[in-house]
This record gives structure tokens, C-alpha cells and sequence, in this order.
């Protein structure tokens, strides 16, 4: 039982360890390119990264006694390397180093949401070819519209996952640069052409211009992709529960959860969970825009905001994406209650095409507009089908004589076709 309490790969990023291992990675980088400058002795990032050894009990006990995470880091490090560590995190400040690694952390971290929602995508697909055919009735309003398939509905979230994924590669492009420009930007002890040797090492751009810290805009941009990849799976998980309901009982989940009092219940929990989630994430927001505005060079309100974000917010949307995927690959269809809906929609989703046949045929829009709307509420009082009712109708009669060719599902859905191509190419 304990492999299913093992960090996933998302969770394995935040942690402590992990972070000391960004750190390092980026004081390592930095020493080195200054001993290219020939800022530093010949040897000593070789003899640094050696003997780098990285113990995060001691580094939390040093943490304790000096109230400074970075500086408790260092100071274990300098400990375990010797004489040479002290040429680390020369001209150096800690958000250099700090917002360097996180640069390092999100990136990789979207890779691996990009990663799962391609996954989703994948199974979107699917049950999209799956259900192109699977004719159901559309809702506007909750109420009864036009026809629609199901296939539709994936193709759509289909649609909508690719600008999700758009918006993930964006976010990662605006956080893959670091800074290594010292106490306010300046680059007062440490050039301009080592950070640039540095953040190539680590795969990164240097920030333009910088005060204290990288501006927290590019951070923004980040939880807006997640809060939109949140947002698609709500949408997604929404739908689930509204076509669970018993009065429409169109989908299932494939393992519905049942109650402690009604043994009957099939409830859609999994798709409730995920629409939850979404407003944790979408609430991180806020927080990350207000994040960006901070006094003069630098203060540490956005820090604490950052340390709670940051992880809640990647490990819910990498759970999303996976969950939403085992939903909807699990999710059970039935196309016979889709039918059986439809028919007790009594013709009402043709409305429109009855309405513009009598256009069509020479009737003011006005006029054939009040006769459809009138031909329905007596269709729906007396609990007969439109086309029944329409029929008997002598305006009707005179300008449409044949219904059948109105009431007819095949010409509703004749274009979907080419929706299809529009989305999956050919």
C-alpha cells in the first residue's frame, strides 16, 4: 500500500532537496563562469562541485539558528567544501539564486503539465471519432436546442486544450530567464558576461533588466495557463455531471460513487472533485498579479504568496489533467438514452428549420416566428409531437408541404463533417 503515497514526478520537484539541488546548480554555474573570467582561482569550481554535499537536516538546523534560508544553505555548503566555498555566491544575492532555480523548477514543471495534457488530448480525440455519429440533443439555457453530437463536445474541448497548451509553452518561454545581476540589477560584482556564461550552462536567457528580483508578471503569466488548463477541465468535468443527471442519464462515470444512505446513488464524484479543484487554482490569480508590484527594488510580500502558489497550484493541475483523462477514458456512453431523449423532445429541436421553411417559402420572419412559437406551446400542452401539430396548421400546409424533409435529424448535422476537418485536418 505505501507505492500509492509515493510522490509523483510533479510533487518530486517542491521538494526541499530538490530546491538545494537547483541552488547549487545555480552557484555552481556562476563560480564557474567567474573562474573563466579569471575571476576566480584556476580549479576551484571543479574542487567546489567535488565536494559539494548537500544535507538538508543540517541545512535546516542552520536554518533555525539564523532565520535565513539561503544563508543557513551556504553556510553548510562552505562547511562541507572548505577554504573554496567561500567563492561562492560572490556578487551574489539570494534572489539571484533563488529566482534562477525557479526558473529551472518551471520550467520543467510545465513540460510535465504539457506533457499530460497532451495525454488528455490524446484521449479527446478518441472518443471524439468514437461519437462523431452519436446523435444527442443539444441544451441552451438547460433547455432543449437544436441537435448536436457527442463527438462534438470532446472535439470541442479539443479545440479549447491546444490554446491551453499555446498558453503553457507562452508561460514557459516568459520564465526561462534567470538573473544574476546582483543586490538591485546593477550587475555590481558580477558582469553582465558572467551571467550570461552562467544562465547558457542552465539552458537560460538573461533577464533583460532587473531590479532586485525578476518582475513577477512573467509569474502571472504562468498561473493564467494553469487557471485556464483548470478552468477546460471544470468545463469538461461539468458537462459529466449535468448529463449524469437522472433525468437525463446520457453518461456515467465509469466508477460512480454510491451513498451511505441510498444504496441507489451513482454520483459523479470524481467529476465534482475536479470542478472544485478549479477554484483553488483559478484563486491563485489574484495573488500573482498583485504579486508584481513591489516596493522600489524589492520587498518580500510576494514571497510568502509564491511559497503557497507555486506548488498547490502545479500539483492540482497536473492531478486535473491526469484525472480528467481517466474520466473521459472511462466514461460510459449511452447512445440509446440519447435517442430516447431526443424523441421526448417531441420535434421541438427542429423549431428553427420549420421556422425558416415559412421564410423561405414567403412569410414575414415577424409572422412565421409568432406561428412556430404558438404551433410549440400547443405541442407541449396537449403532449404531441411539433410536427403533428404543425401539420394540421393550414398556413403551414399552403407554404411546406413536406415536414419530413424539416423534422429530419441527417439534415440538422449535415456539416459536422466538415467541423471535423476544420479541428483534425483531413
Amino acid at each position: 500500500m505505501l507505492e500509492r503515497y509515493a510522490l509523483s514526478p510533479m510533487k518530486e520537484l517542491w521538494t526541499l532537496e530538490a530546491q538545494y539541488q537547483r541552488w547549487l546548480a545555480v552557484e555552481l554555474a556562476a563560480l564557474e563562469a567567474l573562474e573563466e573570467l579569471g575571476q576566480v582561482p584556476p580549479g576551484t569550481a571543479q574542487l567546489v562541485r567535488a565536494r559539494a554535499r548537500l544535507d538538508v537536516a543540517k541545512i535546516l538546523a542552520a536554518e533555525r539558528e539564523v532565520g535565513h534560508d539561503l544563508i543557513a544553505f551556504l553556510w553548510v555548503l562552505e562547511e562541507e567544501v572548505g577554504p573554496e566555498g567561500r567563492w561562492l555566491h560572490f556578487g551574489l544575492t539570494s534572489s539571484d539564486v533563488k529566482d534562477t532555480a525557479l526558473a529551472l523548477l518551471l520550467r520543467e514543471a510545465l513540460e510535465i503539465l504539457a506533457a499530460k495534457a497532451r495525454e488528455l488530448g490524446e484521449v479527446l480525440v478518441l472518443r471524439a471519432r468514437e461519437h462523431k455519429n452519436t446523435v444527442m440533443l443539444g441544451r441552451t439555457h438547460g433547455q432543449w436546442a437544436e441537435l448536436t453530437t457527442f463527438g462534438l463536445k470532446f472535439l470541442l474541448w479539443y479545440d479549447e486544450l491546444r490554446r491551453v497548451e499555446e498558453r503553457l509553452v507562452r508561460a514557459k518561454e516568459a520564465v526561462s530567464v534567470g538573473k544574476l545581476s546582483g543586490a538591485v540589477g546593477t550587475y555590481g560584482f558580477f558582469p553582465p558576461e558572467a551571467e550570461e556564461r552562467a544562465l547558457r550552462r542552465l539552458g537560460l536567457a538573461p533577464c533583460p533588466v532587473a531590479s532586485q528580483v525578476i518582475s513577477r508578471d512573467r509569474y502571472a503569466e504562468v498561473f493564467f495557463a494553469l487557471a485556464s488548463a483548470a478552468s477546460l477541465v471544470e468545463k469538461i468535468a461539468l458537462e459529466i455531471r449535468l448529463l449524469s443527471r437522472a433525468e437525463v442519464g446520457e453518461v456515467a462515470e465509469g466508477r460512480p460513487e454510491g451513498s451511505s444512505a441510498m444504496p441507489h446513488k451513482r454520483n459523479p464524484i470524481l467529476s465534482e472533485r475536479l470542478c472544485g479543484l478549479a477554484r483553488l487554482v483559478r484563486a491563485a490569480l489574484g495573488p500573482a498579479l498583485e504579486n508584481n508590484a513591489l516596493w522600489h527594488e524589492r520587498d518580500m510580500s510576494h514571497s510568502s504568496v509564491e511559497r503557497v502558489l507555486f506548488p498547490q497550484s502545479f500539483v492540482l493541475v497536473d492531478y486535473m489533467l491526469s484525472r480528467a483523462a481517466k474520466l473521459l477514458r472511462e466514461l460510459v456512453v449511452f447512445p440509446e438514452r440519447m435517442r430516447r431523449n431526443v424523441e421526448e423532445a417531441r420535434g421541438f429541436p427542429f423549431s428553427e428549420g420549420l421556422l425558416l421553411a415559412l421564410v423561405r417559402a414567403g412569410m414575414g420572419r415577424k409572422e412565421a416566428h409568432g406561428l412556430v412559437a404558438e404551433l410549440s406551446r400547443r405541442a407541449a400542452a396537449e403532449g404531441r409531437p411539433l410536427a403533428a401539430v404543425a401539420q394540421e396548421e393550414a398556413r403551414v400546409r399552403a407554404l411546406v408541404p413536406d415536414l419530413a424533409a424539416i423534422f429530419c435529424p441527417e439534415r440538422a448535422l449535415a456539416h459536422v463533417e466538415a467541423i471535423y476537418r476544420r479541428v483534425l485536418g483531413g
